[in-house]
């Protein structure tokens, strides 16, 4: 079986760590090709059974819809798999599309009338031309199934895995050179991902402004870099703590793994999520997560972590303080967060995904 994959946003945050998770897990049941965007191919570690086609196509563009269904259909795909909504048109063979989450719809406040017109039109259009749609969790599902014309057998709730990588073993001296060299020399909060407003990194900001008047601490970001973002970084300096806010930036995936593991909490105070990595691969590297009330957070974290009210700033201080304070309720989160990542497999998520292939094909 030829699947034709989009691994266009291979790098991006969310859903390009559910491309480069799910490719080594399908290419050894079918005959892989992936389209690429131009510059990619040659920073991809691939083995050559993959094959790689480059598609120049702009994300988000009127082009890729039509041109990526030339590739598949010249490549003579058996499936083609969309890893988000963006699904072309024209395609001559069956479709599977990943929808993470329609934000670009629900959030009004977040994005433009044309950006939510346009996904909104695309997210229509992937309903109605695709064989299968998979979503992250059933927080999408019924989303989707709210919003748009679809059929529930149609819709495949697959939850995504977390890397083995998060739960390698680490000695205490790679931990310790990771703080060292990012100068983390007090219990740290943390928070990875992006910055966009949906995710909500200002009342985080505010409850370390409010904790660091009670207590020695740090609150490090990794990902997109804080102080390139003007709003919150102008209010750090309102809330005088920027000699106590770490900008780790972007970094590998075992440096992550590092973070994790050098932080005394994790953090996502997101109001909206299709799934959420960071809390479950906290949970695999041994380290306390908490996270808002809000999308598919309380979906993934289970009984793992602590959930509170994103719009509050002393219910995250409160969560923030028992993690870091109270030694029992540690103690007892690690283990509870290694039961709960025990639920998201990527051999699971692949396995699941590869049925819906033959199923559809």
């Amino acid at each position: 079986m030829r699947i034709v994959l989009d691994a266009r946003k291979y790098f991006d945050f969310g859903i390009g760590t559910y491309i480069q998770n799910l490719i080594p897990h399908i290419e050894s049941r079918c005959e892989l090709v992936l389209l690429l965007a131009p510059g990619d191919a040659d920073r991809i570690p691939l083995p050559s059974s993959i094959q790689k086609v480059l598609n120049s196509s702009g994300k988000y563009s009127l082009g890729e819809l039509r041109s990526i269904a030339k590739d598949a259909n010249r490549l003579k795909a058996d499936v083609f798999h969309a890893p988000h909504y963006t699904t072309p048109f024209g395609l001559k063979m069956p479709c599977v599309t990943t929808v993470h989450d329609i934000l670009h719809v629900r959030g009004m406040e977040y994005f433009s009338f044309p950006k939510r017109f346009y996904a909104r039109t695309i997210i229509s259009h992937a309903c109605r031309a695709s064989a299968a749609i998979i979503v992250d969790s059933e927080f999408t599902k019924q989303e989707l199934l709210d919003m748009f014309h679809v059929n529930e057998t149609q819709v495949h709730v697959i939850h995504l895995g977390v890397s083995s990588i998060y739960s390698a073993k680490y000695s205490e001296k790679s931990v310790r050179e990771f703080r060292n060299k990012y100068h983390l020399t007090k219990p740290t909060i943390l928070y990875t991902g992006s910055l966009k407003p949906h995710k909500n990194v200002g009342i985080l900001i505010r409850a370390f402004s409010h904790m660091k008047q009670r207590s020695d601490i740090q609150l490090a970001f990794s990902g997109e870099s804080i102080k390139k973002e003007n709003n919150l970084w102008e209010l750090i300096r309102k809330k005088g703590v920027t000699q106590d806010v770490v900008d780790i930036g972007q970094i590998s995936r075992k440096e992550l793994a590092l973070a994790y593991r050098a932080a005394s909490v994790v953090v996502l105070p997101s109001l909206y999520e299709g799934f959420g990595f960071s809390v479950l691969e906290a949970m695999a590297a041994g380290t306390p997560a908490i996270g808002s009330r809000a999308g598919s957070i309380p979906e993934m974290m289970g009984d793992g972590g602590i959930l509170f009210d994103p719009h509050s700033v002393d219910d995250i201080t409160s969560a923030l303080e028992k993690v870091l304070n109270d030694t029992e309720y540690r103690s007892t989160a690690i283990k509870k967060g290694y039961k709960n990542v025990e639920r998201f497999s990527w051999d699971t998520c692949a396995e699941q995904t590869f049925k819906i292939y033959m199923d559809i094909a």
